[in-house]
């Protein structure tokens, strides 16, 4: 399967998905234009991978910023994840928040309270 990449500016993030280096990361901001449009192909990756998945997927998550219409592309996200999770599929998301960003701790927690998937909310230095 070949790898999605997306290189990320100061509109979108950056986005691996990679299944033989086992990576799948979102990271960055995320306000584009068009959200719809811009993540179309992550879930069609996605969606691609989930039907013959590694053994175990870990998905990391981390935003400096999203606005609302990403929320909602990333709670359609974690639905489909959850869809798949009930088939079977392991899959863990690690959101992570830097330490001085409460805001965005709280954002992970309740958009992935609202899915059936096994998640962590996880802090890291905001140097890092």
């Amino acid at each position: 399967m070949i790898p999605l990449e997306f290189v990320g500016t100061k509109m979108t993030p950056h986005i691996i998905f990679d299944k033989t280096a086992s990576i799948f990361m979102l990271k960055g901001t995320s306000r584009p234009e068009n959200p719809p449009e811009f993540y179309k192909p992550v879930f069609d990756w996605m969606k691609e991978y989930l039907t013959s998945p590694n053994e175990k997927t870990i998905v990391e998550v981390q935003f400096d910023y999203f606005n609302t219409s990403t929320s909602k592309i990333l709670l359609d996200l974690f639905e489909l994840f959850e869809k798949h999770s009930d088939l079977g599929v392991k899959l863990h998301v690690n959101w992570f928040y830097t330490d001085d960003d409460e805001e965005m701790m709280e954002a992970g927690d309740e958009l992935l309270s609202l899915v059936n998937i096994s998640y962590t909310v996880k802090e890291v230095d905001s140097a890092d």
